[in-house]
């Protein structure tokens, strides 16, 4: 388990990830975080209905798109799922 800090950077980076799929940045880059990105999620799963909700979305959806074709709707699905998942640990972030 790592801190929600911590998970919220590896979130932010793979929402950067993911949006850079259409672009020309290396596949395996864009891989490799998507990959830390779900391990975060799923490794994360304990606390807070809603956000272990989108820890598990962010863990199918990006599973299933790193498996097979990418498709313009799993990389949207995914999309959606990163972003749902920052709002959650945006939301359990502990005040500073």
């Amino acid at each position: 388990m790592v801190s929600i800090n911590k998970e919220l950077e590896v979130a932010k980076a793979a929402k950067a990830a993911i949006n850079s799929l259409s672009m020309a940045t290396p596949k395996s880059a864009v891989l490799a975080t998507l990959v830390k990105a779900k391990h975060a999620a799923v490794f994360n799963l304990s606390s807070g209905a809603a956000l272990n909700e989108a820890r598990s979305k962010v863990g199918r959806a990006v599973s299933n798109l790193l498996h097979g074709l990418t498709t313009p709707r799993k990389i949207d699905k995914a999309k959606f799922a990163i972003e749902a998942w920052i709002r959650e640990l945006e939301a359990a972030k502990p005040a500073a």
